[in-house]
């Protein structure tokens, strides 16, 4: 049986697990270790899949605390499964690291942030790196979510252990009919942010704004994170903001959506990882056919402007927000829900073909 152990920092992370499930149910054994993060913990593993608690971290608990718990736990399962023919399979550097430095280990190393770009120091930020790309060598197979990683680390030039798989959504919606945007001038605009509450500067900002300056309008927060706090505030300050919690993904995201116009995923410009990621809400936005407000100066930007399918703000600042709202044409907005309508589902619904491939060429 072909077997993948599975290495996760978050075991509630809705993208971890539809790899997983997806692998699983092309006929991979599979089975999961990781920690439980203590928030979004809404998203379960289907029953069939065993999965092995590492205790809980607190996000923001120390850097260098949390790579020794990893290389702890890694090196106790190594040893345990020193006699099986498994590929291991991590999601993050900081996991990743530990299976690097086993020269016999078969392991793919997945990333959907460059978190240490986030450090403050440009050396230290060299450093890891040069570790990452150690570790890309090293690895069987490195998937990234998106192609701003490759072009940050390697340029146009493409290892050829690398796999580019967006984020995309589940094929849960495979069957789903798209739905244009259907708004009346008359009406105020329903504007929202879905998922892990992040960015005060940007996001809660757009919130805030519209609470302060635009009543014919309204803010939804769908999600959770350790900023849940400031998504309340901002729904007990205005009547026209609402914070509706927690939600699955994706078995609630066609009704979340259904309660929206138009999708705010305006991630702070200023950090390096949001510069070159590609989030999976481009292409939520796309399945639901919701025009997405993003960030100038990203990969997202770049996408969002090539496909015609929202704005993108400096929305760091208040007045770059109003300017914004004050100048958004309906006109535009349908526009823009067509144009995602058009676009083929093999576009923006995840497929697991490619990874499986590579993955099945071990055994």
């Amino acid at each position: 049986m072909k077997k993948i152990v599975f290495f996760l920092a978050s075991l509630s992370q809705p993208r971890c697990i539809k790899r997983v499930k997806a692998l699983h149910e092309v006929g991979f054994e599979v089975e999961v270790y990781g920690y439980y993060r203590g928030f979004y913990d809404i998203n379960p593993f289907p029953e069939d899949i065993e999965v092995h608690q590492w205790g809980e971290v607190e996000s923001g608990c120390g850097y260098v605390e949390r790579l020794l718990k990893n290389r702890a736990n890694i090196n106790k399962v190594l040893q345990e499964k020193s006699n099986e023919k498994n590929i291991y399979y991590a999601f993050g550097l900081d996991l990743a690291l530990w299976l690097s430095i086993h020269k016999h280990v078969h392991f793919v190393y997945e990333s959907s942030d460059l978190i240490y770009t986030y450090f403050g120091n440009k050396l230290l930020i060299g450093i890891f790196k040069y570790i990452d790309k150690k570790i890309i060598a090293r690895s069987f197979k490195t998937i990234f979510t998106s192609e701003g990683f490759q072009r940050y680390l390697y340029g146009r030039e493409k290892p050829d252990n690398i796999i580019i798989q967006p984020n995309r959504v589940s094929p849960f919606f495979n069957n789903m009919d798209s739905k244009v945007l259907s708004i009346k001038e008359s009406e105020g605009i329903v504007f929202s942010y879905v998922g892990a509450f992040r960015y005060p500067n940007t996001i809660f900002r757009f919130a805030r704004v519209i609470g302060e300056k635009y009543p014919q309008h309204k803010f939804y927060f769908y999600g959770d994170s350790l900023l849940t706090y400031m998504a309340k505030e901002l729904a007990e300050k205005y009547p026209n903001v609402q914070y509706f919690g927690k939600f699955r993904s994706p078995e609630d995201l066609e009704k979340i959506y259904n309660t929206i116009d138009v999708l705010v995923a305006c991630y702070d410009a200023k950090g390096i990882n949001e510069q070159i990621a590609e989030p999976n809400k481009l292409y939520e936005a796309i399945c639901f056919c919701k025009p997405i407000v993003v960030s100038e100066g990203t990969f997202l930007s770049e996408q969002v402007k090539r496909m015609k399918i929202g704005y993108s703000i400096e929305a760091d600042n208040d007045e770059s927000i109003c300017e914004f709202l004050d100048s958004m044409n309906y006109g535009d907005l349908m526009s823009f829900s067509e144009n995602e309508s058009r676009i083929d589902k093999k576009k923006y619904i995840d497929s697991i073909n490619t990874i499986s491939k590579a993955l099945s060429a071990y055994y």
